[in-house]
């Protein structure tokens, strides 16, 4: 196997050109030659071309992330632990970490994505955060003109309750003329009762059926991922993962908060458009355009640290949120291989860390730092790392005996024929 791989790296041509192509980095060494050909040259891999690597990365990178550089980042890292999980476990337990853990960072990439409806314009006040939001902007008017370009027909597309409203009000009507079963009964029923109730039946078409299915639209769209989330976590937490179940109920109970700052800066927000720009405050309206900037950035960096703790499967401290996050779902299982990174602060121990000064007073602040990925050197912890070493001994032994069985039912297929 080693000289195989050996083999196929001596089949590529690794020079700078090679490197950078990958990176998607514009080759210095490109030139048009007098045949209006491409032309490049060879150049071997220097420190020039880690120079050009990380002059390209600014240049490309100097807006900020976007909507597919963050996708291709999650990606990534659970293409790397899925690579590193396989040597240190089993192919099959490697994948169903990894998808758990890829479902969770797309938890937080869809609460990212709200950023945009919340904040929208103050999103460009940024540099870090302006690409994202012009990419956020651009999805937004992708969809609505995917929604726009429909054709008549097209309802057949749509969900099964969109279809059957568009079967009930589209296809009973032609030339502003409706001949549903209805309408012809009202045609036929004589003058004394006609009147009244061409009244009720417009009325009904016209007023009562679509605010009814526009009041249960809205309702339904704003309970639904509540309700998504009532019918995963809760009802089924018997087959849900702890780490998806920690990192939902998060963003649930992060989000209670999250809405009630977001509607004092909205309000923030309408003062700056409707009283500072309109009156030619513009020097007020600069502190607060950078208040904004500060605001939105901060939010957008919580949001990506909490989306990496999460595709890493790993946990993170915040006094209050994540306490009330761990009443709901109780403590991390340290019997399960699946249950993600540690958390140290399950364990017991003090969350104040208590500061005497010289004078003798005593001060207390809350505890953020855990250890490295949460891990603290307690007796449980050891205890946990003792049973994943064997879990970890178990799978790969399991996996060299179904390894070697193959290699002997190729040998006897291989003698036999």
């Amino acid at each position: 196997m080693q000289i195989l791989v050996k083999l196929f790296l001596l089949l590529i041509n690794i020079d700078q050109e090679t490197v950078l192509n990958f990176f998607g980095i514009e080759d210095p060494n490109f030139y048009l030659n007098t045949n209006l050909q491409e032309t490049s040259i060879s150049t071997e891999i220097s420190f020039e071309t880690l120079k050009l690597i990380f002059q390209g990365f600014i240049e490309r990178y100097q807006y900020g992330l976007g909507l597919i550089d963050i996708e291709n980042i999650l990606l990534f890292i659970t293409f790397l632990r899925f690579i590193i999980l396989a040597s240190r476990y089993n192919v099959k337990t490697s994948f169903y970490i990894s998808c758990i853990s890829l479902f969770t960072g797309f938890l937080w990439y869809t609460h990212l994505k709200d950023l945009y409806n919340w904040y929208g314009e103050m999103l460009t006040y940024n540099r870090l955060t302006s690409r994202f939001g012009q990419d956020a902007l651009t999805e937004d008017y992708i969809s609505q003109g995917k929604r726009q370009n429909q054709m008549y027909v097209e309802f057949i597309n749509q969900n099964p309750l969109n279809f059957l409203k568009s079967a009930f009000v589209n296809a009973s009507e032609k030339d502003g003329y409706r001949f549903d079963p209805i309408s012809m009964v009202v045609a036929r029923l004589p003058e004394a009762y006609k009147i009244q109730a061409e009244k009720c039946y417009y009325y009904f078409y016209g007023r009562a059926f679509p605010g009814t299915w526009k009041l249960i639209g809205t309702q339904l769209q704003e309970l639904g991922p509540l309700i998504l989330y009532v019918w995963v976590v809760r009802l089924n937490k018997k087959y849900c993962p702890y780490l998806i179940r920690w990192h939902w109920t998060y963003l649930v109970v992060g989000s209670i908060f999250e809405t009630e700052f977001i509607r004092v800066l909205y309000r923030l927000f309408s003062y700056y458009n409707q009283v500072l720009i309109p009156q030619g405050r513009f020097d007020e309206a600069t502190i607060v355009e950078q208040f904004f900037a500060l605001v939105v950035t901060t939010h957008y960096f919580l949001v990506c640290v909490g989306m990496l703790h999460a595709v890493c499967g790993q946990y993170f401290y915040i006094p209050f949120l994540t306490e009330n996050t761990e009443i709901h779902i109780g403590k991390r299982p340290q019997n399960s291989i699946y249950s993600g990174g540690y958390t140290s602060w399950q364990e017991g121990g003090s969350k104040q860390i208590e500061i005497m000064t010289k004078d003798r007073k005593l001060f207390m602040f809350p505890r953020l730092w855990w250890g490295w990925l949460g891990q603290n050197q307690t007796m449980k912890n050891k205890t946990e790392q003792g049973y994943r070493n064997r879990e970890q001994n178990r799978l790969r032994n399991k996996q060299i005996k179904g390894f070697k069985k193959l290699i002997r039912k190729l040998q006897r297929w291989i003698l036999r024929n």
